[in-house]
């Protein structure tokens, strides 16, 4: 609640697992044996009224990041998920399932008292009730022997492999969160999950080759985030993950879909400045430095839009001069962000953060690429912020279409 406010950024799929707050205190079985429920304090209840004001202060926090298109899961069980469910309709979701997730292997019910408890319900929600949803139809059928997929799913609970950086008590199994990201993202996606734990969310972002954001308050979970991390960076145990994964027809048809699912459509651009004598320098360098918005000597706006874009293109001009594309471009290889500190020549530098642009080549220079810009073409209607940043010679994103779009005729190259 503290960090959601700080960014600036909008995600295309939020997964979320707060508290089902049922530790009161009651019994399990864990292994064949007798173990309490009680998770911590965060899990414990005082009331409905402090579950309903809970669950609406978070819903509300990650709706405001949300992207227009963007839906939500989350998961739960009897203990909050008719809160949830309320708080969703209250706050304008359009409610699109409920998910109910049937364990294939849950702990028995030792107090032969009531029926085995085998099920948690995850809620699917899309943020307005009138702008249209993603759902991958033919991959779920596929995955169902070609029938439609239902909204009963039985998947193993978490596997031994799964936990080999660290336990998380509510740790969810990478089966589930794979189905429900493939089930609702495109490649490249990013996806925030605002109860992060062990980031099983993450790992199956980035094994699907979505990118991730996580908060957590427990610097427990998160270094066990960071020891699942570090362990896909190595491409075969990644492989060997995916094959390892359950709920598809074969071992290597998740491996197989992320080989050819599409890319995006339309690519993404990033603009940035270079003061004309400066210019002949670039076809010499594979790396360019953004400067990163900054508020106190911190990055105000991460993570940035600008991580998106998958080719550098440089203009100058600007603030009451015209602003022109310089014609030199390249594809773009990472994007990281660096303090001063870490590099070289600009330790001394008064702006605290950059971007640090590699290039998979030296700058190219075409001629087709010097023209004078509309800038009223450059972005949509709703980007104001990326405007702005254009005319304090910061980065600004936009995409191929929309730069093609703002060529201004009077002064193009033929």
């Amino acid at each position: 609640m503290k960090l959601l406010p700080q960014f600036d950024h909008k995600f295309d799929m939020v997964f979320a697992d707060p508290p089902y707050f049922l530790s009161n205190n009651g019994l399990s079985i864990q292994n064949g044996q007798i173990v309490s429920v009680n998770k911590g304090k965060w899990d414990k209840s005082d009331g409905f009224e402090f579950v309903n004001d809970f669950n609406r202060k978070w819903l509300s926090l990650v709706r405001d990041k949300m992207k227009e298109d963007a839906t939500i899961w989350i998961s739960g069980t009897m203990h909050n998920i008719f809160s949830v469910g309320q708080i969703l309709t209250e706050l304008g979701f359009k409610i699109l399932n409920v998910i109910t997730w049937e364990k294939t292997n849950p702990p028995p019910n030792f107090s032969c008292r009531y029926f085995t408890y085998s099920t948690e319900q995850i809620i699917w929600a899309r943020k307005s009730e009138k702008v249209p949803h993603y759902y991958n139809y033919e991959l779920m059928k596929q995955l169902n022997d070609d029938k439609q997929m239902k909204d009963v799913w039985k998947l193993p609970a978490i596997a031994p492999w799964e936990k080999s950086c660290g336990k998380h008590p509510t740790q969810k199994p990478l089966s589930v969160l794979t189905r429900l990201i493939l089930a609702s993202t495109k490649p490249n996606a990013w996806i925030l999950d605002p109860f992060t734990g062990s980031s099983t969310t993450g790992i199956a972002a980035n094994l699907a080759n979505r990118r991730f954001l996580g908060i957590d308050q427990e610097v427990e979970f998160l270094n066990i985030s960071k020891k699942r991390k570090s362990e896909i960076e190595n491409p075969a145990t990644a492989e060997l993950f995916r094959n390892k994964i359950a709920g598809f027809i074969d071992r290597k048809q998740f491996s197989l879909f992320i080989e050819n699912e599409a890319p995006p459509t339309d690519v993404k651009v990033a603009l940035g400045f270079c003061r004309s004598k400066d210019l002949k320098s670039l076809k010499t360098s594979k790396t360019f430095y953004f400067h990163a918005i900054e508020s106190n000597n911190a990055v105000k706006d991460f993570p940035s839009g600008i991580l998106d874009a998958t080719r550098l293109l440089i203009y100058s001009g600007g603030r009451s001069k015209q602003i022109n594309l310089t014609g030199h471009y390249s594809e773009i290889k990472s994007i990281e962000l660096k303090h001063k500190s870490k590099i070289k020549g600009k330790e001394k530098s008064e702006t605290e953060f950059y971007y640090e642009i590699v290039l998979e080549d030296c700058f190219k220079e075409s001629d087709e690429l010097k023209f004078s810009i509309n800038t009223k073409k450059l972005f949509d209607k709703s980007d104001d912020k990326n405007s702005k940043l254009l005319q304090q010679f910061l980065p600004a994103l936009t995409t191929w279409d929309r730069v093609i779009k703002s060529i201004d005729k009077g002064n193009a190259n033929e």
